[in-house]
C-alpha cells in the first residue's frame, strides 16, 4: 500500500514535469554549481574564480534546450569554447568601455540572429551573450584570464560528468519517463471523466474547465515525445510503434471525453430511471481503465471485464449518447494496453510484428521524418536581430548615466525581454512580467540578505535553492523565475559582501530601463502587431492543414502514412505557435474584452478543428489499404472541398485590413463543449471509413465557421 502511494505521488510529479525535464535542468544547474564550488575550494581558487564557475554551470542549464541528451551533449561542446572566447574577449575590452558596448552590440546581433538555426543556434547565442555579460559583471582583465579559464572548464567538465557519466539523462531514460508521465496524464483525464458523468447538469459546465486543462497537459506530452522521438536516431522501429500506440490513445481518449462532455450537459429524463444506473457502470468501466495503468495493478481491468460482462447491464438500454460513450470506452480499452512504461521490448515489438502482419501494406517510419524546413525558424530573426540591437545600443548609455559600474543590467533587461517573443504584445507582456518578478525579489531578497548574511554556508544553501527554482519552475510563470533570479542575486551580492539596499534599487531601475527600451523599439523599430503575428501564425496553420488533407488523399491509394502523421504533429505545432502569439489577446489583463473574446473563440474553433485533424491522420493511418474505389473517390472529393476552403481563407487571413470596425462582444465557448454539440451523424457503430469522412465534413465545417469569423 505505501509502496503504491509513493508510486501515485511520483506519477503526479511526473504529470506536472512531463518527462521530468526541469528537474533534469535544475538539477544539472544546482549539482553542476555546487561540484564546481567545492572543486575549486579545494584548490584554493579566489572568490572570482568561484563566482565565474557557478555562473558557467548555471549558464550551462540555461542554454541548453535540446530535448535529446546526445544533442545537448553536442550544444555544450560547442559553446564551450564560444563562452570561454567571448569572456576572454570582453576581459581585453574591459579598460575600453566605448569598445566593449560597440562589440557587445554586434555580439548581440550575432547571437539574435543565430535563433534562425534551433535550439542549438538559441543556445549557442545564450552562451555568447553570456561570456561577454560576466566579463562586465564581475570585471574581468587580462590578467586574470589563466584563473577564469580553468573555473569554466571545471564547470563544463561537472557538468558532463553529473548528467550525462552518472546516466542520469540518457535517450531511454527520457523516452520512459515520458511514457510515464502520458500514462499519469491519461489517469488524470480518466479519473475527471468518471467524475463529470456522475455530476449533475447544472454543475456539469463546471467540470469542463478542468477537464480541458487534463487534456492540454496529456497533448503537451505527446507532443515532447514526438519531438524527442523525431531527434532520436537509435531503435526508430520500436519508437515508431511506441508513438504509433500513444497517438492512438491519445485520439480515443478525447473522444471518449467529448461524448462524456455530451451526456453530461444533456438534460436529464426526469422519468428515465435506467440512465443513472447506466451512467455509473460506464464512470466504473472508465476508472477500471485508469486503474490498470496506476502501477501495481496491471491486472485490474483484466480481472474486472470479465465481472462487467458476466454481470446484468443497464447499458444496453441507455440513451443513444451513453451507448456512444461506452463504444469510445471499449476502444480506448483495446488500444491502452501497451501503455505501461514497464512493458518490455519484446511486447512492443510483437505488437508491432502483429499489426504488421494484419496490415502489411502500411508503413510507418521515424527516420523518414525531416526538421522544419529553414523558412519556419528564420521568420522575423532578422528583425528581431535588429530590434534588440538597437534597443540594447540605447540601454547601454542610460545604463552609464544610472551606474557606470553596473550598465550591464540594463542590457540584460533587454535581451530577455525579447527572448521567445515576436509582437509588441508579447514583448509588453514579457517586460511587465521580467519587471514584477524583478521588483517583488527584491524586496524578499533584501528582507532575507539581512537575516542571514552573517552566516555564508547558509547563504549558500540559500543561493542553491535559488538556483533551483529558477530553472524549475516552468516558462509559463516568468514573473517567478525573474523573482528567484533576483533573490539568487541578493545571496551572491551577500556572499561577496557587496550587498546594500541602494545595489537592489539600482537593479530594479536597471531592468525597468531595459524593458522599456525593449518595448519602445519594438514598437517603433519595424514593429509587428499582436494581430499581424497572429495571423501569420493562422496562415501557417491553414497551410499545414492542406497539407494534411493532400496526405489524406494520398492515404487512400499509397502505401505510407508517415505524411499523414507528420502533418498532424506540425498542425499541433503550428495550434501552440497560434496560442502563443495570441497569448496577449486571450490573457484576463488585455482591457478590450471584444478582441479577447473574439481570439478565444478564434483559439477553440482551431482547437476543434486540430482535434478532428488529429482523429483523421490515426483513423486513415490505421486503416488497411483496399481496393475500393467508390470510398476513395468520397475521401478525394471530401478532401478537395474542404482544400478549396482552406485556400479561400488563406487568401482572406493574408489581406485583412490592419484596422477594422469595433468588433462585437461573442460569447466564448470552449472546444470541448463545442466538440460535444456537434450533430451525432448516423446510428450504430462507426466504421473507421465512416469516421475518415466524418472528420474530413467537421473540418468542412469547421472551415465555414472560420471564414464566417
Amino acid at each position: 500500500m505505501v509502496a503504491e502511494k509513493a508510486a501515485l505521488l511520483w506519477d503526479r510529479f511526473a504529470a506536472a514535469d512531463p518527462g521530468l525535464m526541469r528537474l533534469a535542468c535544475a538539477m544539472r544547474a544546482v549539482l553542476g554549481a555546487a561540484v564546481s564550488l567545492m572543486i575549486l575550494a579545494a584548490l584554493e581558487q579566489p572568490g572570482t574564480a568561484l563566482l565565474v564557475t557557478g555562473f558557467t554551470a548555471m549558464v550551462t542549464s540555461l542554454a541548453i534546450s535540446d530535448l535529446h541528451p546526445r544533442n545537448q551533449l553536442v550544444t555544450l561542446g560547442l559553446g564551450a569554447p564560444l563562452f570561454l572566447a567571448t569572456l576572454i574577449t570582453g576581459a581585453g575590452l574591459a579598460p575600453y568601455p566605448a569598445a566593449a558596448g560597440s562589440v557587445f552590440l554586434l555580439l548581440i546581433f550575432l547571437a539574435v540572429n543565430a535563433r534562425r538555426c534551433g535550439a542549438r543556434g538559441q543556445g549557442l547565442g545564450i552562451f555568447g551573450f553570456m561570456g561577454f555579460f560576466l566579463s562586465q559583471f564581475i570585471g574581468t582583465r587580462a590578467v586574470h584570464l589563466t584563473q577564469m579559464g580553468t573555473a569554466v572548464l571545471v564547470a563544463f567538465g561537472v557538468v558532463v560528468a553529473a548528467c550525462y557519466c552518472l546516466g542520469f539523462m540518457t535517450g531511454s531514460r527520457v523516452i520512459s519517463r515520458l511514457r510515464r508521465a502520458f500514462s499519469a496524464c491519461l489517469r488524470d483525464v480518466m479519473q475527471d471523466t468518471a467524475a463529470l458523468l456522475l455530476t449533475a447538469e447544472r454543475d456539469a459546465s463546471a467540470g469542463v474547465p478542468p477537464l480541458e486543462r487534463r487534456l492540454d497537459r496529456l497533448h503537451v506530452v505527446v507532443l515532447l515525445i514526438e519531438n524527442v522521438i523525431r531527434e532520436r536516431a537509435v531503435e526508430e522501429a520500436t519508437d515508431g510503434q511506441v508513438l504509433r500506440h500513444i497517438v492512438r490513445v491519445q485520439v480515443a481518449v478525447q473522444r471518449l471525453t467529448v461524448l462524456a462532455v455530451r451526456v453530461a450537459l444533456a438534460p436529464p429524463d426526469t422519468g428515465d430511471f435506467v440512465e443513472p444506473a447506466a451512467r455509473q457502470q460506464l464512470a466504473a468501466q472508465i476508472r477500471a481503465i485508469g486503474h490498470q495503468l496506476t502501477p501495481g495493478t496491471g491486472t485490474a481491468l483484466r480481472q474486472r471485464q470479465p465481472e462487467r460482462e458476466g454481470a446484468p447491464t443497464s447499458l444496453s438500454a441507455a440513451s443513444t449518447p451513453l451507448r456512444d460513450c461506452l463504444e469510445a470506452a471499449d476502444e480506448l480499452a483495446a488500444v491502452v494496453r501497451f501503455l505501461d512504461p514497464r512493458v518490455s521490448h519484446s511486447a512492443v515489438t510483437e505488437a508491432a510484428r502483429h499489426e504488421t502482419a494484419t496490415s502489411p501494406t502500411r508503413s510507418f517510419s521515424v527516420s523518414r521524418y525531416r526538421a522544419m524546413t529553414p523558412a519556419d525558424r528564420k521568420r522575423g530573426t532578422s528583425r528581431q536581430a535588429l530590434q534588440v540591437t538597437t534597443a540594447a545600443a540605447l540601454s547601454i548609455p542610460g545604463g552609464h548615466l544610472l551606474s557606470p559600474d553596473h550598465w550591464y543590467w540594463a542590457v540584460m533587461a533587454t535581451w530577455v525581454v525579447f527572448v521567445n517573443a515576436e509582437s509588441t504584445g508579447e514583448v509588453l507582456l514579457q517586460s511587465m512580467r521580467r519587471l514584477a518578478g524583478t521588483v517583488l525579489g527584491a524586496v524578499f531578497g533584501c528582507g532575507l540578505a539581512a537575516l542571514v548574511e552573517p552566516c555564508e554556508p547558509l547563504l549558500m544553501v540559500l543561493l542553491l535553492m535559488f538556483m533551483f527554482g529558477m530553472f524549475y519552475l516552468p516558462s509559463g510563470a516568468y514573473w517567478a523565475v525573474t523573482f528567484f533570479i533576483t533573490g539568487g542575486l541578493s545571496m551572491l551580492l551577500a556572499l561577496l559582501q557587496t550587498f546594500s539596499v541602494e545595489v537592489l534599487v539600482l537593479r530594479v531601475q536597471e531592468t525597468a530601463l531595459g524593458v522599456c527600451c525593449g518595448v519602445l523599439v519594438t514598437a517603433v523599430v519595424l514593429p509587428i502587431t499582436v494581430r499581424r503575428a497572429s495571423d501569420e501564425e493562422l496562415i501557417h496553420f491553414l497551410l499545414v492543414l492542406r497539407r494534411l488533407l493532400h496526405a489524406t488523399k494520398r492515404s487512400v491509394t499509397t502505401d505510407t502514412t508517415t505524411s499523414l502523421t507528420r502533418a498532424a504533429h506540425d498542425l499541433d505545432q503550428a495550434l501552440q505557435s497560434f496560442r502563443k502569439a495570441s497569448l496577449p489577446l486571450t490573457h484576463p489583463l488585455n482591457p478590450r474584452l471584444s478582441r479577447r473574446n473574439r481570439a478565444r473563440h478564434l483559439l477553440a474553433l482551431l482547437g476543434v478543428g486540430a482535434y478532428h485533424a488529429r482523429s483523421l491522420a490515426a483513423v486513415a493511418g490505421h486503416l488497411p489499404l483496399g481496393n475500393d474505389t467508390g470510398y476513395a473517390t468520397q475521401v478525394t472529393a471530401a478532401a478537395d472541398r474542404a482544400q478549396r476552403k482552406v485556400t479561400h481563407l488563406i487568401h482572406l487571413a493574408s489581406r485583412r485590413p490592419s484596422t477594422t470596425s469595433p468588433l462585437a462582444r461573442r460569447e466564448v465557448t470552449r472546444a470541448l463543449v463545442m466538440l460535444s454539440g456537434e450533430p451525432r451523424m448516423r446510428r450504430g457503430r462507426s466504421s473507421p471509413h465512416h469516421r475518415v469522412l466524418l472528420h474530413i465534413d467537421r473540418l468542412d465545417r469547421i472551415l465555414i465557421a472560420l471564414a464566417q469569423d
